[in-house]
This record gives C-alpha cells, structure tokens and sequence, in this order.
C-alpha cells in the first residue's frame, strides 16, 4: 500500500497555512484604522448569525451560538478580534440597557414586596463567600486570592437571568422578582468590591458609594414627582419621539452614575425603575427591546474572547470544585435561605435554578485581580471557562425547572413545618369549580369579563401576585401559581372541572397541561391558545378541544374593522362613535382587573 502520508501532511500544513493567514488579515483589518470599529462588528455579527442559525435548526439556546462565536473569533481559535477593549465597552452598554428593562418591570411597589430578598440574598453571599475562602484557602491560595475567588463565585449574572426571563415572560413571576432583587443586591456589593479592590481604596468610600447611589435615586425620584409624566406624555405621540426620549433618560442617568464614579449599569437600572410606573413603560420596552438585543449579543460573544487558553490540567481540582459550588452548592444555599424566609418549596428552588452561574461583574474581578498579580494567567482562565460553562447551562437548566423541582423537592421536606407567610396569596368560596382558567393577563381577563356571571364557579391560576391581589379583591377564586406546579393543582377537584382555558402562550406548557387534564378528566373541554399555526396543530394532536391564535384573530377582527372603515368613509360620525366604544371598552377592561 503507498505511502500516503506525505499527502495528509501537505493537507494540514495548507490547513493550518490557510487558517493563519486568514487570520493575519482580520487581525490587520481589526487592529487599526478608521474602521476598526465596524469591521470587529461585522465580524463579531456574522459569525454570531451563522452559528445562531446552526444552533436555531438543532433546537438549542442561542446564547450557545454566541458564547461559541467568541471563542472562534477570539484568541483561543483564529484570533480575528483583537481590540478586545472596545468589545467590553459595547458588551457593557448591552449590560446598561437589559438592567433598564428589568428596572421597567420593578416598580417600586414589586421592591417593597421582596424587599426581604435582599436580606436572604445578603445572606447567600456571606455563605457562599465563606465556604468558597475556606476551600480557596484549603486549595493552597493565600488569604488575597481567597478573598477575590470568593467574591467572584458569590455574585450571579444578572444579564443572563433577566434575559432568560424576559425570554419566556416570567419577569412578573414572584420567583424572578426574588432573583432579581437577590441580584441587584449582589451588584451594589459587587460594584463597592470592585473600588474596594482597587489601588484608589480609602476608608470612607463605602460611605460615598452609598451616598452617591442615594443621590442618583432621589434624583430619579424627584424626576418621577414632577416631570417625567409630563414629558413622556407628550413624547408618546410620536414612535421616534418615544425611542429617542427614552434613549436619551437611559444615558442621561448612565452618565451620571459615569460622573459620580458607579457603574453605569445601576444608574441605567434605576433609570428604568424611575419609568416602571409609567403608563408608556409597555412601549418604551418595545421601542428598547431591538437595540438592548443587540449591545447583549455583543456581550455574549465577548465572553468568548475572554478565554485564551484551555489547558486547565494544573487547576483541574480546582476547576471542578468550583464548578460544584457554582452549579449544585450555590442554588441549594439560596433556595434554603429563600424557604426559611417564608416562601414555597417551588419558589425557593426556582429562585436557586436562576442564579447558578456566575457574574458578568465576577469576570471585571478576575481581570482587575490579573492586572493587580493577585489571580495568575491560569487561575483566570479557569475562571472564564467557569463563567462560560455556566451561563451556557443557565438556559437549560431553567427548561427543566418543574423536573428539577420534583426531584429535588424533599431534600427541603425538613422545613415543612416552617410557615409561608410571605407566599400565601390567594382566595377561595366554598362554591364548586367548574370553569377553570390558566393566565388571566391580557386574553385572560376577556374571558373572566364574559363570564363575570359565573365568577362564582371560576377558579382562576396566574404566577403574577398583583394579578392574584386584584382578584382576591374581587372575590374571585385564584392561587398564585402555575400549571406545572402539583401543590397548586392538587387544590383543584379536577372531576368537578368543566371547561380549562389556558391563555398561555408557551408551547411547552399548554402540552403539559393538556396531557395532565386529559388524563385526570378525560371529559372535560378544553381550550388552549398558541402563537404559531404548527403549535395550534401539535395542541390538537395531543388533545385540545380548540386552539386560539392570537395573531390570526386579531388579523380577521382587523378585517372586520377596515370593511367597517369603508362603510364609514362618508359619515366620520359613526365611525367616531365606533372609536368612543372601543376606548370604553378598554377602559372598562383594565378596571376590571385593576
């Protein structure tokens, strides 16, 4: 047989030819001139499409493609980003503006009603902190190191749980609102350590750092008293007027926390808190939401280029034990804190499934600990490729929650006998249930209005507490809850149960619960509702009765209104009155619920 070796060995080295030069000519295009900026981009942008594209046809997360975008662009692979300085810098405006829509979604009223979050979350952090220095300690890290480890496996990413909740519309959920307050504690702490930390440390900067977030909130505060309704108002006229306002708020209020030297992350989040209790704030996200996904996909990709080597062979141990207290001792610890606080198992478990990864704030840590010689060259590698894994997982993990919640659920049994007094919301009569209704927001609350005259016999399941509170007002039968959840449906006779609707638009969902109705009522009626055409025909498959598309029907009552239109052309009067009726009608709606 010939020897064909010297022709795999002139393949390789074309191979690794070829790979070298493109390199060299994206690193000369990425490493200088006028258009260093939109060629790094357009980079960063493409590879991050093609493999979103691959991840999208294999069913998988796409915040997947982009972390594996930034570790073939980055130094790891073919190094074509170099600047990587700059990619921060956009990474942390992606940071400011997800921190802006999640302070849309936390009101004032929502941080009061878990204001004991940033106790447990206080807690969580000195727990994890301490086990994490002691094991550093034990690892043969001296007490510095130790120190900065701690904190940097200690703080969570808030940009990848507000994202994955903004994602699947659980931001209003209790167990997010917990997470999230956990989290934006873990950022202030994080923010102070990163000063702290540094060469420019003086006593009384703690006292400073909070005075100047004080000063930021009051100034938001005095803003929302006076004239934030005003200018919102008038801006809400007009769509650009709206985006550029908005726009305009965030950076004013990023600037200032710039000035007064805090991230400008806090002073973008509490830019949005200022605005959460707006009438426009639906539309503000709406109008933020394309650009806000833009800067983070940015972020995603730069943790890729991060990592520049993974030869982990001397800190295996130590990788994977911090791997274990990141993924399993971080959860459990907050979980346990936020069940003996008051709340349910699932909440508390949730709430712990959530923050299993580490911060965005953890990654400045480890680079500020590496530039001071306090982290070596591998220990922040290790640290990277930690933070990567475990955002990666995040979005699995949270798919998988009500599996993960059953299975984990009795390592708490030995709190059963502790109250919760935090999560007991809720109102029932004693008359039989016959209509069942799964998520009353929007579409939920049309059909609780038609069947006012029934409300006696409604029960209503929502995971939104202000929802569940404006019921319970009402005296309407409701739980906070979902349907995944078997504390809350084990509350409902199911063989008395005519009718379930579920307003719920995740396919997921409406799969499992179609299954869990048919099998426990095999008779009863039930109407589900899906976003996407294929969706409404696996809902049939499985059992559904009747599947509402929102969008089609919305198409055909549009229909409906144009014919009316032409009807009207020639007498404005009635359609007017048309108009005046719908308007009503809303208004009617709204107060209905609230």
């Amino acid at each position: 047989m010939a020897d064909l070796s010297w022709i795999t060995g002139g393949f390789i080295s074309f191979l690794n030819g070829s790979i070298s030069s493109l390199s060299h000519s994206f690193t000369n295009l990425t490493a200088g001139g006028n258009q260093t900026l939109l060629i790094s981009i357009a980079v960063i942008i493409i590879v991050a499409a093609i493999l979103a594209l691959i991840m999208r046809s294999l069913k998988q997360e796409l915040i997947l493609a982009y972390i594996i975008a930034g570790l073939i662009i980055g130094p790891l692979v073919l190094g074509l980003v170099k600047n990587t300085s700059l990619i921060a810098a956009l990474a942390e405006i992606g940071i400011a503006f997800l921190l802006f829509v999640a302070g849309l979604e936390i009101s004032s009223q929502k941080l009061k009603e878990t204001s004991s979050a940033f106790v447990a979350g206080l807690i969580q952090i000195i727990v994890i902190g301490a086990a994490t220095f002691f094991i550093s300690m034990a690892l043969g890290f001296g007490k510095i190191e130790a120190f900065y480890l701690a904190l940097i496996i200690a703080f969570s990413s808030t940009i990848i749980v507000v994202k994955l909740l903004s994602d699947s519309r659980e931001l209003n959920t209790l167990h997010a609102r917990i997470a999230i307050s956990i989290l934006v504690l873990q950022d202030f702490v994080a923010i102070i350590a990163l000063a702290t930390l540094s060469s420019h440390y003086t006593n009384t900067f703690i006292i400073l750092a909070i005075m100047k977030l004080a000063l930021i909130a009051l100034i938001a505060f005095f803003l929302n008293k006076t004239i934030l309704n005003g200018v919102f108002k008038f801006a809400s006229s007009s769509t650009e007027l709206l985006f550029l306002v908005s726009i305009a708020f965030v950076f004013l209020f990023a600037a200032l926390a710039y000035v007064l030297s805090l991230s400008i992350v806090i002073g973008a989040f509490i830019a949005g808190v200022a605005l959460a209790n707006l009438p426009y704030k639906a539309e503000i996200e709406s109008k933020i939401k394309p650009l806000r996904d833009f800067f983070v996909i940015i972020f995603f990709v730069s943790l890729g280029t991060w990592l520049t080597s993974f030869d982990i062979s001397k800190n295996a141990l130590i990788f994977i034990i911090f791997l274990v207290l990141v993924i399993f001792v971080k959860p459990f610890i907050t979980a346990l804190v936020v069940r003996i606080f008051g709340y349910k198992t699932r909440t508390s478990i949730l709430t712990g499934l959530g923050i299993c990864q580490i911060s965005e704030f953890s990654l400045i840590l480890a680079l500020q600990g590496l530039i001071l010689g306090v982290l070596s060259q591998a220990t922040f590698n290790t640290i990277v490729l930690i933070a990567i894994i475990t955002m990666a997982l995040t979005p699995y993990l949270l798919k998988i929650s009500s599996l993960i919640h059953s299975k984990s659920a009795s390592l708490f049994s030995f709190l059963d006998n502790m109250p919760v007094y935090r999560e007991d919301i809720g109102h029932r009569t004693s008359t039989k249930k016959t209509i069942l209704l799964f998520g009353c927001h929007r579409m939920g609350t049309i059909f609780l209005k038609a069947l006012s005259k029934l409300k006696e016999n409604i029960f209503v399941i929502d995971y939104n507490p202000e929802i569940i509170r404006a019921l319970t007002k009402q005296g309407i039968s409701c739980v906070y809850g979902d349907s995944s959840n078997t504390e809350v449906m084990e509350q409902i006779r199911m063989r008395d149960v005519n009718i379930a609707i579920s307003t719920i638009p995740k396919i997921e969902d409406n799969t499992l619960l179609i299954r869990m109705l048919r099998q426990t009522n095999p008779s009863i009626f039930i109407l589900a509702t899906a976003e996407k055409i294929h969706d409404a025909l696996m809902l049939y498959e499985i059992g559904a009765d009747y599947v509402i598309l929102p969008h089609v029907i919305s198409g055909e009552k549009s229909l409906d209104i144009i014919k009316e239109v032409e009807k009207f052309s020639r007498d404005k009067g009635k359609f007017t009155k048309m108009k005046e009726e719908h308007i009503q009608y809303l208004e009617d709606l709204h107060r209905f619920l609230y």
